[in-house]
């Protein structure tokens, strides 16, 4: 079988020095706390479930080195801590990396933050420091592979990893937590359904004790997780709940999740966008102050719903004590973005297994760029990507599983970096939150389901409409196609028609060039002119392109050697 070399979860290991220590580049912000006891400083943000701040002060201070691994491990909530002191100083992030934490080292201190900013200046850094292997991988992907950023000397904490440093040692990257889903249990299809039910059930149980009575906030849209959650906090009976949608007017995430709200009994608010409104908040001081804050130089931030929640605190209906709590993200757990690739195959050796996964992940993930795809960018990110594999424990004994080394890839980077980091706006704007379908129960449940009851969600979808919590399953469609606003639905209609005869590949690059910009219900190509879009060098997939092309300009000085132009 193929096998990695080693287990360290950093492909690169921390370089020696004499006497290292860590210093926390972070300050009494954004949800960072800082508390002493004994010897040793306590910095941490989030929440861990049970553990007051003071306690979990009190806990660091009486650990030994030893005791460090089993400790992190048995934290339950979402956080990121950093504990200082004489004997051994540590950094470490939760199971699923929801909030980051990058680190560098440099002239006997180890500097460690979420502040990719402040540490680029701290440590004097530039366009010449940027990885190149990494930028490939950004380019494609939006976000960095492994341990990396886009910057050689940085790097960044992995879900579930820690950095320790002590003054008889070298710094040091440890595991406590890896979600490895590829170890299914042998189960009765009815025992998994039961076991699930019950999991949901305390995933609300768990999230109505944290709320305590407070206004949670959930984004609602028309597909299942969002709906989990408003159905299942109203099947509690948690009545302070207040329901939104935003995009265009009509989009389909507004029409369902109203229908939904209505029959809930909930509040339900829509926040309208355009181009012009998106732009103009995305052109705003504030906007470019928040980008600043969520930059760890792993990913591009996530930019959907700063409009909307900006909105909701200008008309005064975002109290401060709200909790937001959002859907994220339970259809990737359930099993909904395993490929097709990846269910039924042949198997095959070692190099066909390996070959077939980075298929998998480059086809999902590095195509935002047509044009930069060359062979040599390419054999690097797949390069980077067997790397990753490899310090993960390699492939399954099974290649039934080998859909879980998929899942583990996109998990540690697309999900890690790009999707749970959408959770610095609620910090950024001083909201508390929380993440039900990344808590451990979650983790750990589809962690161990079998590929046949993950594929096409399968278990979950069964589950979700056999409870029909608050009535929201059964008739409500879910994900329903609705192109608006109207005048381009018909055009489109016109324009399909006419490419009938050149086949299905021409006409989906003609709507992806040219209608898309006007279709994309959350106005994501606001920041750019639709002339410039569609003429647009490079093989643009979607939006997510130029906000790559934007990013990568801003650390590079624009144009990016990435987007020559």
């Amino acid at each position: 079988m193929l096998r990695p070399d080693t287990k360290m979860t950093d492909s690169r290991p921390a370089p020696a020095t004499t006497n290292p220590r860590i210093e926390a580049l972070v300050s009494e912000r954004f949800g960072w706390r800082r508390r002493s006891a004994g010897d040793r400083v306590l910095w941490i943000r989030g929440h861990v479930r049970g553990r007051p701040v003071e306690a979990l002060a009190e806990e660091a201070a009486a650990l030994s080195r030893t005791q460090i691994p089993g400790w992190l491990d048995a934290l339950d909530g979402h956080f990121a801590l950093i504990v200082t002191g004489p004997e051994w100083s540590l950094a470490a992030v939760d199971p699923v990396r929801s909030s980051p934490l990058i680190w560098s080292q440099r002239d006997g201190i180890v500097y460690v933050t979420h502040d990719g900013p402040r540490l680029r200046t701290t440590l004097g850094l530039g366009p010449e420091d940027i990885d190149p292997a990494q930028g490939d991988a950004f380019a494609m992907g939006g976000f960095t592979i492994g341990a990396g950023t886009i910057y050689g000397p940085i790097r960044q904490l992995i879900p579930g990893t820690f950095l320790l440093s002590a003054p008889d040692a070298p710094c040091t990257v440890g595991t406590y937590h890896t979600w490895r889903p590829q170890q299914p249990v042998d189960a009765d299809p009815g025992d998994l359904a039961a076991a699930l039910s019950g999991m949901h059930e305390n995933l609300i149980e768990r999230l109505i004790e944290d709320a305590a009575g407070r206004p949670i906030l959930v984004p609602l849209s028309a597909g299942l997780d969002s709906r989990f959650i408003a159905s299942g906090l109203a099947t509690a009976g948690y009545d302070n709940v207040h329901c939104i949608a935003y995009g265009r007017a009509g989009n389909r995430e507004a029409v369902v999740s109203r229908e939904i709200a209505q029959r809930l009994g909930y509040r339900w608010s829509f926040i309208p966008y355009t181009n012009a409104s998106v732009g103009v908040a995305w052109a705003s001081d504030d906007h470019r102050a928040y980008e600043a804050y969520v930059d760890s130089f792993t990913a591009i931030p996530f930019p959907q719903d700063y409009l909307a929640l900006t909105t909701l605190r200008e008309r005064g209906d975002l109290p401060a004590e709200t909790l937001v709590v959002n859907g994220q993200s339970g259809d990737f757990t359930s099993g909904n973005h395993i490929p097709k690739s990846m269910i039924g195959h042949a198997g095959g050796s070692d190099d066909v297994r390996l070959e077939r996964i980075l298929d998998a992940l480059v086809d999902k993930q590095y195509k935002h760029w047509s044009g930069l795809a060359t062979p040599e960018r390419m054999a690097g990110i797949r390069s980077l990507l067997t790397a990753e594999i490899m310090a993960a424990g390699g492939l399954p004994e099974d290649p039934e599983y080998d859909s879980g080394v998929y899942e583990y890839g996109e998990f540690i980077d697309r999900q890690a970096k790009y999707v749970i980091n959408g959770q610095r706006l609620y910090e950024y704007l001083g909201l508390d939150w929380r993440l039900p379908l990344w808590e451990r129960p979650c983790l750990d449940f589809w962690e161990h389901v079998p590929l046949s009851a993950k594929a096409n969600q399968s278990l979950y979808r069964e589950v979700l409409e056999r409870h029909n919590w608050g009535g929201v399953w059964r008739d409500i469609p879910v994900n329903p196609m609705r192109i608006r606003p109207v005048s381009v639905m018909v055009a489109r209609q016109i324009a399909k028609i006419l490419h009938a005869p050149l086949g299905a590949e021409r006409w989906h690059a003609f709507e992806r060039r040219y209608l898309t910009y006007w279709m994309q219900p959350l106005c994501a190509f606001a920041a750019w002119r639709y002339r410039d879009v569609i003429s647009a060098d490079l093989g643009p997939l979607g939006a997510i392109a130029f906000h790559i092309r934007k990013y990568m300009d801003a650390v590079t000085g624009e144009p990016s050697p990435w987007f020559p132009r």
